[in-house]
């Protein structure tokens, strides 16, 4: 068992990290604004608030991955739930949590680096789902 699920955890670290270089591959391509040393100033820290929410995504996304170990407790492996909770809850919660932050900050300005943060948490959360589906397919066929 501890085979199993440490193979779906090194799945999961991969799963974020080919994410977290995806999205350091798009804040890269974002284009700049060269109209005044101000603008520059701001397309700098735009890019540098982008940077600080990849490495925040990463840490939360290997801390959302180590919940996986869960499952060599027997009781939480044979319940649903339980399991589902370890795959996806943590995860889900993180991505609420920035889904409303997203909610609140369009309200008051329009800030691409938020949007773009949100959508690479909420496929985390996807992929995530869908290797908890082929998890229990295998549990329940070891059973």
């Amino acid at each position: 068992m501890r085979k199993i699920v440490f193979k779906f955890w090194i799945i999961n670290v991969l799963i974020s990290f080919v994410l977290f270089v995806a999205y350091r591959i798009i804040i890269s391509e974002t284009e700049t604004a060269d109209e005044n040393w101000l603008g520059l100033l701001l397309e700098i820290l735009k890019i540098l608030t982008s940077l600080g929410f990849s490495l925040i995504y990463l840490g939360a996304m290997v801390i959302c991955s180590l919940s996986i170990f869960l499952n060599l407790n027997k009781n939480i492996r044979n319940n649903f739930y339980y399991s589902l909770l370890t795959f996806v809850g943590l995860a889900s919660l993180f991505t609420v949590y920035w889904l409303i932050i997203v909610i609140a900050e369009n309200f008051i300005h329009n800030e691409n680096p938020l949007i773009l943060f949100s959508i690479f948490c909420i496929t985390y959360v996807i992929f995530s789902a869908i290797e908890f589906k082929i998890f229990r397919k295998k549990i329940k066929s070891i059973q």
